[in-house]
């Protein structure tokens, strides 16, 4: 029998072979059409490693679902982490990144990735407030696990691997009023921060709340996630609260565009103005490096996968379970 080629699934699949390598290795972005396209075109030509061994449609598939985010590493660095834990398990993911993970999304993209007998679900960024009834309803039924990885909605009844924003933005906070910042610039994601910003500006003024002579503070609300919205905060905070000297930012999209601001004001980081970001996505790469709540990726994502790894054991009666975990202050 002729050996299938990286050839024959490309032309199958209607894409090229780099594409092709892309999806199997999953490395590097890939439509959600274009990605299953390619695995079904592994099923179809039967697509192997070599006679007598499995082929990729025979390996354990878990199918992923992650919000695309060109200026947030956020997803990003779940994915990353969440490749890394599915290989550790001999697991492979079908991944699928989305302008928006919400209930319509959710509903089609489960539906699709069903049909190539995936393991289990992880899901992560949901941006509706609840989940419908018929999406409850088809995840609930699907028979496989379920796994909610931050932005969680209202997903109780499912498997949750949270982390602590509260916890996160309290200890930011903590630090620049115990650093003895009296002005204190705080940048916000707004009404649509996938719930996870409220959290952390909950922790922001729990901090506030706590002193008995409380420091001045503001809060610049931003319109969207663009780094830009930083520099434009900063811009209004000078003009709105003059004399600040700490600066704490809903992510670290947001302390890209106030270095920038900074830089311009020819003002010193952390010399003269102190700059906390949240999630340790960029924080680290700056110039200069800046502090930052770090989340724990690689926590999380082994959390996600050992759920799916342990439903895989039939034997065992199965419990849907949340998981806690708590950010780092990391300081530069």
């Amino acid at each position: 029998m002729k050996k299938v080629k990286l050839t024959d699934v490309a032309k199958a699949a209607g894409v090229s072979t780099a594409t092709v390598s892309r999806v199997l290795n999953n490395n590097g972005y890939v439509s959600g059409e274009v990605r299953l396209s390619v695995w079904n075109a592994v099923r179809s030509t039967g697509y192997g490693k070599g006679p007598g061994e499995d082929h990729p449609s025979r390996q354990k598939l878990v199918g992923v679902i992650l919000k695309k985010l060109p200026v947030n590493m956020f997803f990003e660095s779940v994915n990353y982490a969440l490749q890394n834990e599915l290989e550790k398990a001999d697991m492979q993911p079908i991944t699928i990144f989305c302008d928006h993970v919400n209930n319509n999304t959710v509903k089609e993209r489960t539906k699709k990735l069903l049909d190539y007998h995936v393991c289990g679900l992880i899901i992560s960024g949901f941006e509706d407030d609840v989940l419908t009834k018929e999406v409850r309803s088809l995840l609930s039924e699907c028979g496989i696990p379920v796994v909610f990885v931050e932005r969680l909605a209202d997903s109780q009844g499912f498997n949750r691997i949270c982390v602590d924003n509260t916890r996160g933005g309290y200890l930011a906070a903590r630090h620049l009023i115990e650093k003895g910042h009296r002005k204190i610039v705080y940048i916000s994601r707004g009404k649509t921060d996938y719930h996870a910003g409220s959290y952390r500006l909950e922790g922001f003024m729990k901090a506030i709340r706590e002193e008995k002579q409380p420091p001045e503070y503001l809060i610049k609300t931003c319109s969207s996630p663009d780094v830009s919205e930083g520099y434009r905060a900063l811009k209004e905070a000078e003009q709105e609260l003059p004399g600040f000297t700490g600066v704490q930012a809903w992510y670290d999209g947001y302390v890209v565009g106030a270095l920038q601001y900074l830089y311009e004001k020819g003002l010193r980081v952390p010399d003269d103005i102190e700059v906390i970001g949240h999630d340790g996505t960029y924080s680290a790469l700056l110039a200069p490096p800046v502090s930052s709540v770090c989340l724990p990726f690689e926590e999380m994502a082994a959390a996600a996968v050992n759920v799916i790894v342990e439903w895989q054991d039939e034997s065992v009666e199965h419990f849907v379970k949340s998981v806690y975990l708590e950010p780092k202050l990391i300081l530069r």
